[in-house]
């Protein structure tokens, strides 16, 4: 049921049927206006925060592509539905589970799916979830690139290509103008939908038209900071940003030059802002039609990312910067007024409170908790932990058969991630991290006496979710 506040703000809620549009963008990390980023040109996700809950310290359960959107996709953790890796199918441990956009078609909606919403290959793909075959698709590196010498072969091409001069020459662009081709029909049939629409950038390659690379012209991003690895932590922890190297432009071992540098930064930011424009178009047109005040808006990222800092490329690990995500919440006479909560929340948690927000039932035991108390009051009293997970060796997220498995837990204030041997059980290494000051791991604490209550109650938890598995 919902919280006495809702029912009171909204007598109608249940009398109305919501839409759902749920959008999700594929690494890109809190690089947003809405989020203080001074950088970010965000202008049309900044205007949806406006009117929406922006949940400021959101996370994400694995910070790869295919765990992280199988875990908010069937509501479960990754070792609850057994996708730790890039190559297994959640149906594959759990045929009969009800996905998010299963649970809205089987309620009676429409359920669409254009773009990247479960991981985009073929094997991950499930069809079972929509009402009408996926539209969109993008299965290899050459859909990404628009010049005909990075389109060739099957190998990585360059790690950034911004030439084209029209938004669809990209496939970002085509799936926009799906979507709005999507809201016009069902503005005409009058269908109630759950329409999940997937962004491949800003996910390498950087590749975007031009307009996009030239709205960053003159910005120095020399200054972006912690580029050294924390203190004391383990080896283990990082990795040799495999996926990056795989580029035809970047080194295969080493440092990045300097100007390569300040080339992936700016093209990082550029898909940010081509995948933001996008977005953009998609909302101008559900205003346009008249059915924004009908429909409940879910933006958020996958997994976070690392652009140099703590001498990390990519994700794949289990800091701030690749499992913190953006999460915007947008309900019609709810959130109008816009606010930001700093409660620390899981992207498990979107299901539950779609869920509830729509008056639908679960099919089964979801993992997260609804997020409504917060989106009536940001500000209400929260017990906030978020748990994330990473295997090693790194090539185990491809290859499969990981030896061991990092597990975190954020709480206010601190971050605790212990290295487990996955045929032991015994924990090999461990990591404690204040971040009461900022966003980012500098310094492990593990063993310091001085904190030895608050390692002690951070492994309690950790050791009990490991326990679960």
């Amino acid at each position: 049921m919902f919280h006495a506040g809702l029912l009171s703000a909204q007598d109608d809620f249940f009398e109305r049927k919501y839409n759902v549009l749920f959008i999700v963008a594929d690494d890109m990390r809190p690089t947003l206006g809405c989020y203080g980023d001074e950088r970010a040109i965000t202008p049309y996700i900044d205007n949806l925060a406006r009117r929406s809950i922006v949940f400021k310290n959101a996370y994400c359960q694995q910070a790869v592509c295919n765990p992280s959107r199988a875990s908010v996709l069937t509501g479960l953790r990754p070792d609850e539905n057994g996708v730790t890796d890039l190559v297994t199918h959640f149906r594959q441990k759990i045929p009969d589970v009800v996905t998010l956009p299963q649970a809205f078609k089987n309620a009676g909606y429409t359920s669409i799916g254009i773009g990247k919403v479960f991981h985009g290959s073929k094997r991950t793909l499930d069809s079972v979830s929509w009402s009408v075959p996926s539209l969109v698709q993008s299965f290899t590196k050459q859909d990404e690139y628009y010049l005909p010498e990075n389109r060739k072969g099957n190998a990585k091409a360059a790690s950034y290509e911004f030439v084209a001069e029209q938004d669809d020459d990209y496939p970002d662009g085509k799936i926009a103008n799906a979507a709005i081709t999507a809201l016009q029909q069902f503005r005409e049939s009058g269908e109630s939908f759950f329409m999940a629409v997937g962004f491949n950038k800003p996910h390498l390659p950087f590749c975007a038209p031009r307009k996009y690379w030239n709205m960053y012209e003159g910005s120095d991003f020399s200054k972006m900071s912690h580029k050294f690895k924390p203190l004391g932590a383990p080896d283990i922890a990082f990795h040799q940003w495999q996926e990056l190297r795989g580029y035809s432009d970047i080194p295969k071992d080493g440092a990045i030059p300097s100007q390569k540098e300040q080339e992936l930064w700016r093209g990082y930011y550029a898909c940010v802002s081509y995948v933001d424009t996008q977005i953009g178009r998609v909302l101008s047109e559900l205003e346009r039609l008249d059915m924004s005040e009908n429909t409940i808006i879910v933006f958020w990222g996958d997994h976070g990312y690392h652009l140099g800092e703590q001498g990390l490329w990519c994700k794949s690990t289990n800091y701030e910067l690749d499992t913190r995500i953006p999460l915007l919440i947008s309900v019609p006479d709810i959130t109008d007024k816009g606010s930001h909560t700093s409660a620390i929340v899981e992207a498990l948690d979107i299901y539950p409170t779609l869920l509830e927000l729509c008056g639908l039932k679960s099919h089964h035991r979801l993992s997260g908790k609804s997020l409504t108390p917060l989106l009536e009051n940001p500000n209400c009293r929260w017990e906030g932990v978020a748990f994330s997970q990473f295997c090693r060796p790194y090539e185990a997220i491809t290859k499969q058969h990981p030896t061991h498995m990092g597990y975190t837990v954020r709480i206010p204030g601190w971050r605790y991630v212990a290295w487990y041997d996955l045929n032991t059980g015994s924990v090999v290494n461990t990591e404690l991290y204040n971040l009461k000051k900022g966003n980012i791991e500098l310094h492990n604490l593990s063993g310091d006496k001085r904190y030895k209550k608050v390692e002690q109650k951070l492994h309690s938890l950790i050791d009990a979710y490991y326990s679960k598995r």
